[in-house]
């Protein structure tokens, strides 16, 4: 595999932003693509030739079409040089990347290369440019130990993944990822109203993944927790505590969507506010309820990125409602925003 100075000048100016999603380690990569069924494309740029009549390596970072089909895949990109970095946004997170071909760190393309070279190495040799189209327990599917044309690599994808039967696109699977790690960093804060609205567009999600299942096992928790509160809540009502036994419903009415505990709990409240036993505490539950409807505007906000409005309804409820259960909640998160 020889060093192409041509190549690294004509790509480095080529290639502004990196499109394709490089994974970052050799062995983290097979078993992604284990968890999500798909196949994993090996892409070794290495010697192409300089002749510009021919397809360069760029063309892969332009193609609609294979950027599209890569989605059902993890590639992994080898390299022996060094190409120098350059700072970029990969997937949110500010990183140091290789210059060249963006996505991943020199030394990451360059760490892949013995381990590339021990599973996929033929006679000794690793001959380059290469395209490995590999299943995810490692077996080589297809295999291009030349200059390569984006719609060869999508053919070759397209065959794999029928091959392979079902599997889960990157999006999805980053989609299911960061959504079920915030849904359980709210769980953890009981911010269970902002949980729920988070879990709900990944139930929505079709799948028999461990991600699919995952998200049953978030749904299940959170449903435990507003069935708790329910049990808890008519303690405290037939305690005579009618106050709290009220509000604490009515959170788990507002706060757990569509769950069976939220339907109990909406049928419960409204019987609950029939009784005369209720009518010396319905101004109470009104704040309180005033109070929550500030606070939850307040953190969707935050969620959205809107930290100035998140902060400016935090500063209202602690106006409006100075002594309300939600005070120190609302002072936490005020300063939380503030900090960022």
């Amino acid at each position: 595999m020889l060093p192409s100075l041509l190549l690294a000048a004509s790509l480095s100016t080529a290639i502004d932003t990196p499109t394709i999603p490089y994974a970052s380690k050799y062995d983290a990569a097979f078993a992604e693509a284990r968890v999500r069924n798909v196949p994993v494309l090996i892409i070794d740029f290495d010697g192409w030739t300089e002749d510009k009549q021919q397809t360069q390596p760029e063309a892969f970072y332009s193609d609609k079409d294979f950027l599209t089909q890569i989605d059902g895949a993890v590639v992994l990109l080898a390299s022996q040089e060094d190409h120098g970095s350059v700072k970029a946004t990969i997937d949110g997170t500010d990183r140091d990347v290789c210059k060249l071909f963006g996505g991943v760190h020199c030394t990451t393309h360059r760490d892949v290369l013995p381990k590339l070279f021990t599973d996929f190495g033929k006679d000794g040799q690793l001959i380059s440019p290469l395209f490995v189209v590999a299943s995810p327990d490692k077996k080589e599917l297809v295999r291009f130990e030349h200059e390569e044309l984006p719609r060869d690599l999508v053919l070759a994808l397209k065959g794999a993944s029928k091959l392979l039967g079902p599997g889960m696109s990157r999006t999805v699977h980053r989609q299911l990822q960061s959504g079920l790690e915030r849904v359980r960093r709210l769980v953890e804060l009981r911010e269970y109203a902002a949980a729920t609205a988070s879990l709900e567009p990944l139930q929505k999600i079709p799948g028999t993944f461990a991600l699919n299942a995952d998200v049953k096992i978030a749904a299940s928790g959170i449903e435990e927790a507003g069935r708790a509160q329910t049990n808890r809540a008519k303690e405290l009502w037939e305690a005579g505590r009618r106050l709290d036994g009220m509000i604490m419903l009515d959170d788990v009415k507002a706060s757990f969507g569509r769950l069976p505990s939220a339907v109990e709990a909406s049928a419960t409240i409204r019987l609950w506010e029939k009784d005369a036993a209720a009518k010396a505490f319905m101004a109470g539950l009104q704040a309180h309820r005033g109070a929550r409807q500030i606070y939850q505007q307040a953190v969707a906000q935050d969620a959205a990125g809107d930290r100035k409005r998140a902060g400016e309804t935090l500063e209202k409820l602690l106006r409006q409602f100075p002594d309300s259960q939600f005070t120190n909640r609302a002072k936490i998160l005020r300063d939380a925003v503030k900090g960022r």
